[in-house]
């Protein structure tokens, strides 16, 4: 006969192997669900700093904050403007934060989402260049993404205002070699891909006022 401590480790061993089946079926869909989760929020706040730009324009004469590179801050570049946040359009960042907003890239934590339009540059903090901020658009965009287009610098003539952008999930060093390669983040084969899951979060102006996105 079988002794009852031989019978209650085959039971075990079942319950255990059912148990880590039935984790391998549910962890991913958890995963997936939480990543979705994450990407929605994103783009929630996304939206909300879309509101503000156009705020910021309704009380300044139709114009958009400049375009920030700060080479000494690293990672920093593309920070959202300040004047955004010493308007209080959007919260203001810690005192001991890099940050020019207290609002993080939820998938680039201690960093804030980034903020490009075309036009004026500040160049590391004190350097301003006129027309020193440009987005590369494809032709005939947003109805086409083709390989070919045209740097824009100048408001007036740029089918896009402004961007507002996360990295989004899994982003590399190489991946933004990549992106770069295909001059994000305007054109849409450079949008997040909830297939491969990568490819920044996006939203953006375009100059007739519609608000498109990878939304």
């Amino acid at each position: 006969m079988r002794s009852r401590a031989g019978t209650d480790l085959i039971e075990l061993l079942v319950v255990m192997s059912v148990v880590s089946m039935l984790l391998a079926i549910l962890l991913p869909v958890a995963t997936r669900a939480r990543l979705q989760a994450k990407v929605l929020t994103v783009n929630a706040e996304l939206r909300d700093i879309g509101l503000a730009l156009e705020a910021y324009s309704m009380d300044n004469a139709g114009l958009y904050p400049p375009t920030r590179v700060d080479c000494m801050l690293g990672g920093h570049y593309y920070q959202l403007p300040l004047e955004l946040t010493e308007a209080k359009y959007l919260p203001c960042p810690d005192p001991d934060s890099f940050m020019s907003a207290g609002i993080h890239d939820r998938f680039n934590k201690g960093y804030t989402y980034k903020y490009r339009s075309v036009g004026t540059m500040i160049y590391n903090r004190t350097t301003v260049i006129e027309g020193g901020a440009k987005l590369w658009v494809p032709d005939g965009f947003p109805d086409s993404d083709t390989d070919s287009g045209a740097w824009y610098s100048d408001l007036a003539k740029s089918p896009v205002s402004w961007v507002v952008y996360s990295v989004g999930p899994y982003f590399t060093a190489e991946q933004e070699q990549r992106l770069k390669a295909l001059k994000y983040p305007v054109p849409k084969s450079t949008w997040y891909d909830p297939a491969a899951k990568a490819g920044v979060i996006v939203r953006m102006r375009l100059r007739n006022g519609m608000q498109i996105g990878s939304f």
